[in-house]
């Protein structure tokens, strides 16, 4: 039995549109439920009220085991595949009009290498060292 190569590919690309990642066995009670925990956990419901809402309707699991699935399944991921949620921009970077002091400061931070005044230059980043002419 020959198979042509297109064949396969077309066999394998319609397996791929077809795969669903497996859940782990200690998810497979709270499946059905998962609308319902994402509603409740929108409306700042505890993992142990879910629990407790579950052990009602005979479901049991430990309030860690709603907190994994919530973290592993409920979670939106992030388009680089971390789950991490995306950092807010820094106040420094907006492209609010600066007051004329903290603009002339800025520009005598950055005019030939002179070192501006320490004590009307806002503080930079990185450590906090003493001034050796204020000791």
């Amino acid at each position: 039995m020959s198979i042509d190569r297109e064949e396969l590919i077309q066999l394998f690309d319609a397996k791929v549109q077809s795969f669903e990642a497996p859940v782990g066995a200690r998810f497979h009670a709270l499946l059905p439920f998962k609308e319902g925990i994402l509603r409740l956990r929108a409306k700042k419901a505890s993992c142990r009220t879910i629990v407790a809402l579950l052990k009602q309707l005979g479901v049991t699991v430990s309030h860690n085991t709603v907190a994994r699935f919530c973290r592993e399944l409920c979670a939106p991921a992030a388009p680089n595949g971390s789950r991490r949620i995306a950092a807010k921009p820094s106040a420094a970077i907006s492209s609010k009009p600066q007051p004329p002091a903290v603009a002339e400061i800025l520009s005598r931070r950055h005019d030939g290498g002179k070192t501006p005044d320490t004590a009307s230059s806002p503080r930079g980043r990185g450590p906090r060292i003493a001034d050796p002419r204020n000791v």
